[in-house]
């Protein structure tokens, strides 16, 4: 007999688990409550996600519960899928956005923005067939939910092609709604997830979303400080692995290479990852490889550490950020843009003892260097309290740099990932990064169609899989052919479960007894027997793909 603990397919909807929380409290205590208990408030990616969510919910409550959506302060254009793409392909109209709406239609095959309200014809995107044109007009909000219900969402142009394929359909000089929307919404754990599910009318006043029990799981906005059941989540955690990959293509070619044998492009999220990567890159090359980051379209103030915390705490002076400079200092308390090659004292933060003034005069970026060679990084503010340390720190009101500076690079797997780490005099011309492999990792700007090496990466979870077997004396369960022959077709089994087959696959006497038990050393198994039971403990990678 098989007993399996903790087993997990190779799934995006296992990442997250969410739980229901039968107690009423405002949206900003209900996120401390997750993540103090759990990871945060519930983030939502798909309607696959909506529906996990109403099965979690007490069926007894028929009102709304609070999830990690709430009010942001940037607003950009996503598509109604929940992709951002807008970096890698736009059709804009000239002088579009203009600012009629924040719903796009398209018009002789480029975009115009329009009030949502206006009745259209519409694009869905079916997952079986493609593209299909919907003659019956209606308002973006309304084709949206038609496109929903019986395809699979509206339009998303990725390229060219896509483009004319939805042209063809349109007609010329016929206007028709595609997926393209602003938003402003943002998710408390900051996961870049664009996916809407709006109520009838929503939103509306109120900053903080919750979910309705009643209407199909449909979003609403409320006052933050109502006080709403909430459901939290949990995720399970991975490990990024990095490949080299010793072929000289341009960026959009090793893009496409990564996404079709591993996930993408490297993502680098800290100096643990740079260093991962320089050992990961062949020891002959000393030249630089692509790695993920690509110049973007939208600016955005996040720290030097890679968070984006602005939604929660910041402390401008009044009319800023002004245009001064894409770095950020503080005096008195208050937050002012400034030119970054302005040489000031600077606050390091530092993981044992906490934010450090140092009163060496430093541009921004050398101040950066500073603090990560001899502390963490520049300090990070995400709170009042840190802000009158700070300020506490200096006590002269002169201006010190803090870690905050202006970023308008993206990651090609849309993670929002802020961790920077420029070579001296960079970023420069050219939309695509490298990373040097003599210059300590650091990285560089390049014009995207150059052709160089590249590194991809993969995403694994590290599972440990119980196994409690008897062949009831009937076998020798010391017998290391035989445990390799378990443990091959236990892995067979867990492979058919994953694709969806349910079917138990029964041990068969015919089964290849000439393995030998290197195999299942191979595969970093550890094997305890006790008389005819045998227990198999294996502690495996899983290749995961990642949302």
């Amino acid at each position: 007999m098989f007993i399996l603990t903790g087993f997990l397919c190779s799934t995006s909807d296992f990442l997250r688990t969410y739980y229901y929380i039968n107690q009423s409290m405002t949206w900003a205590a209900a996120q401390s409550y997750c993540r103090q208990k759990h990871i945060d408030l519930a983030t939502i990616d798909s309607k696959n996600d909506v529906n996990r969510l109403i099965r979690n919910l007490d069926p007894g409550y028929s009102g709304s519960a609070w999830i990690g959506l709430k009010w942001g302060t940037l607003s950009r254009w996503v598509w109604s899928t929940g992709e951002d793409t807008l970096s890698q392909y736009k059709a804009w109209i000239p002088g579009e956005p203009s600012g009629d709406g924040p719903c796009a239609e398209t018009y002789n095959g480029d975009w115009n923005d329009l009030s949502c309200a206006y009745v259209f014809k519409f694009v869905c995107y079916n997952g079986d067939v493609g593209n299909v044109l919907i003659t019956t007009p209606k308002n973006w909000r309304d084709a949206q939910s038609y496109c929903r219900q019986y395809h699979t969402d509206l339009a998303t142009i990725h390229n060219s092609v896509d483009k004319n394929q939805v042209y063809s359909l349109a007609g010329s000089g016929q206007p028709a709604w595609i997926g393209l929307f602003a938003d402003s919404w943002q998710w408390s754990d900051q996961r870049s997830f664009y996916f809407r599910y709006w109520a009838a009318g929503q939103p509306t006043t109120g900053d903080c979303v919750a979910m309705s029990t009643t209407d199909s799981g449909k979003w609403g906005t409320y006052t933050c400080v109502q006080s709403l059941p909430f459901i939290c989540y949990d995720g399970t955690k991975f490990e990024m692995y990095y490949y080299y990959i010793n072929q000289s293509m341009t960026w959009a070619a090793a893009q496409s290479y990564c996404r079709q044998k591993h996930i993408d492009l490297a993502t680098i999220d800290s100096m643990n990852d740079v260093n991962r990567l320089i050992r990961t890159v062949d020891p002959g090359y000393s030249g630089s490889v692509w790695i993920g980051l690509k110049r973007g379209t939208v600016s955005r103030w996040v720290w030097s550490m890679g968070e984006d915390t602005l939604s929660q705490y910041k402390a401008w002076n009044t009319g800023e950020p002004y245009g001064d400079g894409p770095c950020v200092e503080t005096h008195n308390g208050i937050w002012n843009d400034f030119p970054c090659n302005t040489h000031l004292n600077f606050v390091c933060y530092n993981e044992s003892v906490g934010n450090v003034l140092i009163k060496t005069s430093k541009n921004w970026r050398d101040a950066q260097s500073y603090c990560r060679q001899y502390h963490t990084d520049l300090a990070t503010i995400h709170n009042s309290v840190e802000q009158n340390q700070v300020y506490t720190l200096d006590g002269s009101g002169q201006r010190v740099w803090i870690g905050l500076f202006a970023d308008s690079w993206q990651w090609s797997d849309l993670r929002k990932f802020y961790f920077r780490y420029w070579a001296a005099g960079q970023p420069t011309t050219g939309d695509c990064v490298a990373m040097s492999t003599a210059d300590s990792g650091k990285l560089a700007t390049y014009i995207c169609d150059q052709s160089r090496p590249f590194i991809c990466y993969d995403v694994y979870q590290k599972q440990v899989i119980r196994l409690n077997l008897s062949c009831r004396g009937k076998c020798n369960m010391n017998d290391s052919s035989l445990q390799a022959v378990i443990l091959n077709e236990r892995f067979r089994q867990q492979s058919s479960r994953c694709n969806g087959n349910e079917e138990d696959v029964t041990l068969s006497e015919t089964t290849e007894l000439e393995m030998t038990w290197q195999v299942a050393r191979q595969q970093r198994a550890q094997v305890k027997c006790d008389n005819d039971k045998l227990a198999i403990e294996l502690g495996r990678f899983q290749k995961l793909d990642f949302n």
